[in-house]
């Protein structure tokens, strides 16, 4: 195999993510690749909510429970128990640049079609 000769490349190589970088990237993108889960995302967006608060009419307690698990192993949602009550909010604003960044580039694919 030969190796392309860009004259545009850079005599120096970008530091590439480590193996394990590269494998916590890849369970964030799947944690985001639900549509479900991303609404949950969006609805933690103005702020902390209890489980109860996140139920809607097309899902069952044990269903929303069991995708705020999957966000919260992904550490895109924090959890505080209060009493008899969990509550979820946003781990950090590097989860909302995400979803606005996945926004901007699913707008941006639609248009182009």
């Amino acid at each position: 195999m030969t190796s392309c000769n860009h004259e545009h490349a850079s005599p120096t190589s970008p530091t590439l993510p480590s193996a394990d970088q590269l494998t916590r990237s890849a369970a964030l993108f799947k944690a985001l690749g639900d549509p479900a889960r991303l609404d949950l995302l969006y609805r933690l967006k103005d702020g902390e909510r209890c489980v109860g608060e996140l139920v809607g009419e097309d899902a069952k307690l044990s269903t929303v429970s069991a995708r705020l698990q999957t966000l919260l192993n992904a550490q895109l949602v924090k959890r505080r128990r209060d009493a008899r009550h969990l509550y979820y909010s946003l781990a950090d604003q590097h989860v909302v640049q995400l979803m606005d960044n996945a926004l901007a580039h699913a707008d941006e694919d639609a248009q182009s079609s």
